[in-house]
């Protein structure tokens, strides 16, 4: 009768609860990969008890429907491809959706170098420079620096990108 108290304001059993978090948890799964980290938050959002919280996580991790670096693999590839940032902003980004430190590091030296880092804040720059067409160099120069700063580059690799298309580029 202990399950009774423990559900008795939801009107269910714990099984039910069971089977409605991992019925929650496939439907999240469907969008994308989630971290074990993820999943428990949006569990405790839909108020899951925390036992069946641990549960569900647990049982994803035994099926591997759950697996933080295969995650930060995918969202390190789609942002590189769709949203461009430095690897300083992916590596923050990967912490923020709890993603271990270690697994991070080692996604980003995989799927990052320091040339391509390079080049992606080259092009970012050329298209954010394009709609400062009306401004000073110095307006350019500052806003855009700023721009490619909150995408997670560096403001040395920042500054001599700009330096080389603002003042090297015919």
């Amino acid at each position: 009768m202990s399950n009774a108290g423990e559900n008795e304001g939801t009107g269910r059993g714990k099984e039910e609860e069971l089977q409605d978090a991992r019925s929650y948890l496939r439907l999240l799964l469907k969008y994308r990969p989630r971290t074990e980290e993820e999943l428990r938050e949006r569990l405790k959002e839909k108020d899951y008890s925390p036992g069946v919280v641990e549960d569900v996580v647990d049982w994803s991790l035994k099926k591997d429907l759950v697996d933080d670096e295969l995650f930060a693999e995918y969202f390190v590839e789609d942002r590189l491809q769709n949203k461009p940032m430095g690897s300083s902003g992916l590596y923050k980004e990967l912490l923020d959706h709890g993603v271990d430190r270690e697994i991070a590091k080692e996604v980003l030296d995989e799927k990052t170098s320091s040339k391509t880092e390079e080049d992606r804040c080259r092009e970012l720059a050329r298209k954010r420079l394009s709609r400062y067409a009306a401004d000073d160099v110095k307006a350019k120069y500052r806003k855009t620096l700023g721009f490619l700063e909150r995408r997670g580059f560096s403001k040395g690799l920042a500054n001599s990108v700009l330096k080389e298309i603002l003042f090297n580029d015919d």
